[in-house]
């Protein structure tokens, strides 16, 4: 079996472990809560059904597979904003102020890719100069998102919140899902003579964070909690649920 074919066998594997997710969603009545998690699940199975016959080389195999990345992008920005709602349901001014991070992030990491690639002198060698544009702009939303998910689990590690723990899972799962998005991306970017081997490594990746989530996301998850931070320290708990119930009010007076 060729590198090629492994990586398609790969990718095949990954739509199934993806309709299993959609399934166990729709099961456990999940759907609706995680809606964007099962958009973006949804959006892996297409990119990865559509093409299925077409030659890998085809221009409509290319439409297919960038048209599906932009959209995983988009889907990404939307699915980080719904789990820090859902991980701050109990403070809004909170969770409103962090989707209006995400929207300036967005909007500052599209302009800054579209300045550099008007600054850049030339498409590097062996690269189709769409193909390097489309790459840079993901590669500047999947460096937005990584950033703010960094910061979103530092603080969720920080102060005190209680979710619940399947919220739980599909944010460490998420963090991981993205990072690794993101860096093959990078390195596909500075050595695209590697694109099938950097695609095999993603869809592993990949593959390993999806089993996570369809062995972990549960119903009775919805039912079990778990503190982010400082649940070892009673004292230091309440000091920074005060400070938390502070910022949030604080933030909330803001808008009002």
């Amino acid at each position: 079996m060729t590198l090629a074919e492994l990586v398609r066998w790969t990718g095949y594997l990954n739509g199934a472990i993806d309709v299993c997710l959609l399934i166990q969603l729709l099961r456990y009545g999940l759907v609706r809560r995680y809606c964007w998690l099962f958009g973006y699940f949804l959006a892996d199975v297409l990119e990865i059904l559509l093409p299925i016959r077409l030659p890998t080389r085809s221009v409509w195999y290319g439409y297919i597979y960038f048209g599906g990345q932009a959209a995983k992008a988009a889907l990404g920005v939307a699915l980080a904003i719904n789990l820090w709602r859902l991980a701050l349901l109990g403070y809004p001014a909170l969770a409103r102020f962090g989707r209006q991070i995400v929207i300036y992030m967005l909007l500052a990491a599209i302009s800054v890719a579209a300045v550099g690639l008007l600054l850049e002198p030339a498409t590097p060698r062996g690269q189709n100069p769409l193909v390097h544009s489309l790459q840079a702009i993901e590669g500047a939303v999947d460096s937005m998102v990584l950033a703010f998910l960094v910061a979103a689990v530092l603080f969720l590690l920080w102060f005190p919140v209680k979710v619940r723990r399947n919220l739980a899972v599909c944010i460490g799962g998420f963090v991981f899902y993205w990072f690794q998005r993101w860096a093959i991306l990078l390195l596909l970017n500075r050595n695209p003579a590697h694109y099938t081997t950097l695609g095999e490594v993603s869809l592993v990746l990949q593959l390993g964070c999806l089993v996570l989530w369809m062995l972990t996301i549960r119903p009775e998850g919805e039912i079990v909690t778990t503190v982010t931070g400082h649940r070892w320290n009673p004292a230091e708990t309440e000091h920074l649920l005060g400070q938390l119930d502070a910022i949030n009010a604080r933030l909330d007076r803001m808008v009002h």
